[in-house]
């Protein structure tokens, strides 16, 4: 799949524009315009008024959108505990396997169940080794979640921010709705692989549509603010309200079709229209944007004149021919390749750590809501969570040398720490207890850095052109951890210590690379042009992709 190209209509459009204006004095007064532009540029007319408070609105439901319908299996995936059968009370999968052996009367007897979530297992009766069939249906539900980060990555940077985001809620919102009426495990599984799918579109392109609409001096307090970590604390108390899990399939739906008309009411990304070459609807966009901040005069209008004839004199010369950009772009410099390959195994390293743990912390506490909060494991752990991240977020903005990749060494050194812990504490006999949810949270709470700032740190570093390919490329090899990340703690059968050991080798080689090869992105101006061919590898392949 590859981007589309710059049409010709959109071609004689910019040629158009570039016309209008007195070229002399286009010329004379370039040095100057381009000086402001270099410091300022499009970053000028988005402020933190009206219209980012739309967007910012927009932002919050697709997070929680998002954190919905990725997380859903906590809770419908939950296993329920074994209390009796037939009669005869027991306590866990090994009595009941002993009493279906010992007593033959007792051979065919229904399981009788303790649960604080009605969850598929509960309602289809896959209990003790059954339940495994429906925790294995996550992997499958992720690989839909992966697809659909590819296909809406590129899908948003060929037609659009605003239209992928439309298409990818109403999606979610249609297949949800659909699974909640789903009356076997293989209905069950296919209709939530759909919605996955459509969820990856959200997720993959919500950040840099949020990003390309947000002033550059506040990107990362807001991104902060408003992520997963807060939605966490609100999806448990969602799901309490729901108690099973066909209430929470309409639910998520209902979430996802407020998104949409969130997404309805916006603009499209200015910067994407000015990538595509299609000027009058950038000049539209950003006309509105302005009205809606009520900053709109003569001189917006001329400081946008000017702005728009920068950006399509550079784009004009950089387009001669038609463009598309595939995912062989990311790679087209010998610079890029290397920061590619960074990004995308670092984010399976920190996927896999977060969703490994998480899809087991019922090994920790027997309760899906207080308990597990007394425990520290789910609302306080979210709490914390979102906590540092308003920490992270004060310090990012008021100190200058705080930036992204302190951050992720920060985090990266916690997150080490408290897995050698766990890993230790198993490894010498120990079993449970509180040290294993105090590390279970530290080590969460702190990838939840690593998400935020590699994320941003992708969205900064890659050019308009690229940077939806570039997030949907990372979007999607993260999804290769999470899609295994149920089956890990398969290898405790053998000992308790052994998945935490892989779980630090996956975070000291993510450590290793980010500090070799990723530079500081805080506070750069968004490029919106791949470096010029002389400097790209693969130049017979580019040019082939782009003839």
């Amino acid at each position: 799949m590859t981007s589309s190209p710059t049409s010709s209509s959109s071609n004689s459009e910019v040629e158009q524009f570039l016309k209008s204006g007195d070229v002399e004095e286009s010329v004379i007064r370039e040095e100057s315009v381009e000086a402001v532009v270099k410091d300022s540029g499009l970053d000028e007319f988005f402020r933190l008024r009206w219209y980012c408070l739309m967007v910012l609105m927009m932002a919050e439901f697709t997070a929680f959108t998002a954190t919905a319908s990725s997380k859903v299996m906590v809770f419908a995936g939950a296993n329920p505990s074994v209390i009796g059968c037939g009669g005869v009370p027991i306590k866990g999968c090994h009595e009941l396997a002993a009493l279906k052996e010992n007593m033959t009367e007792l051979a065919n007897c229904v399981p009788e169940l303790k649960y604080q979530f009605k969850s598929v297992q509960v309602e289809f009766n896959y209990v003790c080794e059954d339940a495994k069939k429906v925790k294995n249906t996550i992997t499958i539900q992720t690989l839909g979640v992966l697809i659909g980060a590819a296909i809406f990555g590129q899908f948003s940077d060929t037609y659009g921010r605003r239209k992928a985001l439309l298409i990818s809620t109403l999606g979610n919102a249609i297949f949800n709705f659909i699974s909640a009426y789903s009356h076997n495990l293989v209905y069950f599984a296919l209709w939530r692989t759909m919605a996955g799918v459509f969820t990856g579109g959200v997720t993959v392109v919500q950040m840099v549509f949020m990003v390309e609409n947000i002033p550059r001096n506040h990107r990362m307090w807001i991104q902060n603010s408003i992520t997963w970590s807060p939605n966490l604390i609100l999806f448990p108390f969602v799901a309490w309200l729901c108690e099973d899990w066909r209430t929470m399939s309409k639910v998520i739906a209902a979430a996802s079709m407020a998104t949409f008309a969130a997404v309805y009411i916006l603009q499209e990304s200015p910067r994407w229209l000015i990538q595509k070459g299609r000027v009058e609807d950038a000049r539209r966009a950003l006309v509105k944007i302005r009205k809606t901040d009520k900053l709109y005069d003569e001189t917006t209008e001329k400081q946008l004149d000017e702005t728009l004839r920068i950006e399509m004199e550079k784009h004009v010369k950089k387009s001669k021919k038609a463009k598309k950009y595939t995912f062989i772009h990311l790679f087209c410099t010998w610079k890029m390749m290397v920061q590619s390959l960074t990004f995308i195994t670092g984010i399976m390293c920190t996927t896999f750590i977060v969703y490994s743990l998480m899809y087991n912390m019922e090994k920790l506490s027997g309760s899906l809501y207080w308990n597990l909060a007394i425990m520290g494991v789910q609302i306080y752990f979210q709490a914390a969570r979102w906590i540092i991240n308003i920490l992270v977020s004060l310090a990012d903005y008021y100190l200058p040398w705080f930036g992204r990749k302190l951050i992720n060494h920060i985090a990266m050194i916690c997150t080490l720490l408290a897995l050698f812990v766990m890993a230790a504490y198993l490894f010498l006999g120990y079993v449970g207890g509180q040290l294993m949810s105090i590390g279970t949270v530290a080590a969460v709470a702190m990838c939840s850095q690593l998400f935020i700032a590699k994320y941003m740190m992708v969205n900064e570093l890659y050019p308009t052109a690229v940077r939806n390919l570039a997030v949907s490329a990372v979007s999607t090899m993260s999804r290769i951890g999470s899609m295994f990340s149920p089956q890990l703690f398969y290898l405790s059968d053998y000992s308790e210590w052994i998945p935490y050991v892989v779980l630090f080798a996956c975070q000291f080689y993510d450590w290793i690379i980010m500090w070799c090869f990723l530079p500081e992105t805080k506070g750069v101006v968004l490029e919106n042009h791949l470096p010029p061919k002389h400097k790209r590898i693969f130049k017979n392949r580019t040019e082939t992709v782009n003839n």
